[in-house]
């Protein structure tokens, strides 16, 4: 992985693409504060075409992991665990078949399918789809086991969990509890999961450590916000933040020469 490239990056001074990650760190903060989702949807698309799918998808492990962790008790409580365990053991089943084809498949590839499928998602978001039936063991199998799969293989899986949350009839703060509580559980599948293919290295966690004040503030400002903003809005600003970013790193423009 490129994080040895990064260090050297913020030592040196002359390559600005470090600079470029802690601008979009400040901004999944902000997003993971304020909806409790939105953090990968932002910062792997955008790390990815600065350096690589795999760094973006272990460095933000790391900071979510070490930022949220603390902050997951109220969650815990007031989340609704009916729910939420289901879904975390069938994506727990799937996710180190993902990582298998993460580890393995070009990454320009990988950048297309984060790209598209973030913009897929945002899509169904705005539309105003909502799951309003009581989903089925077999649904929640489902859902539980495509996400898990896809959070192995680029790292955005989780916004089907959200998706799946948005379409109900809970409050955004019941919703968010879950969606907090469900990725709290899960980084410990993913921990176990990257430190057995050998991708949570010293570089790793130095970069990590480096941006977690970068993380931590707008995450403490974005819950101040929401405990003020309605559930429109909540919605509303999370998917725009990630409509946008899936335009902007279509390997496309690249392409294009812009």
């Amino acid at each position: 992985m490129d994080f040895h490239s990064v260090l050297g990056g913020i030592v040196s001074g002359s390559d600005l693409r470090p600079l470029w990650v802690v601008m979009i760190t400040l901004a999944a903060g902000a997003s993971r504060g304020f909806s409790g989702f939105g953090s990968g949807m932002i910062f792997i698309p955008l790390v990815s075409a600065l350096y690589s799918p795999l760094l973006a998808i272990v460095l933000l492990f790391l900071i979510d992991f070490i930022c949220t962790t603390p902050m997951l008790l109220p969650h815990f409580r007031n989340c609704n665990w009916r729910e939420v365990l289901p879904l975390v053991i069938a994506s727990s089943i799937t996710f180190p078949l993902g990582l298998f084809f993460l580890t393995r498949l070009d990454p320009v590839l990988v950048r297309w399918a984060i790209s598209l499928f973030i913009g897929f998602m945002v899509l169904v978001m705005a539309s105003g789809w909502r799951y309003r039936a009581t989903p089925t063991p077999m649904v929640v199998l489902g859902i539980g086991s495509i996400s898990g799969f896809i959070s192995g293989a680029i790292g955005t899986g989780g916004s089907l969990i959200v998706l799946f949350w948005l379409g109900s009839q809970a409050r955004a703060a019941r919703v968010r509890s879950n969606i907090f509580a469900y990725f709290g559980l899960f980084a410990v599948v993913n921990a176990v999961g990257y430190w057995l293919a050998g991708l949570l290295t010293r570089d790793a966690l130095i970069v990590a450590l480096l941006l977690l004040p970068v993380y931590f503030v707008p995450i403490f400002l974005g819950q101040k916000i929401f405990n003020r903003s309605s559930d429109a809005v909540y919605r509303r600003v999370s998917l725009i933040f990630c409509g946008g970013v899936s335009l902007l790193t279509l390997p496309l423009w690249e392409r294009l020469g812009l």
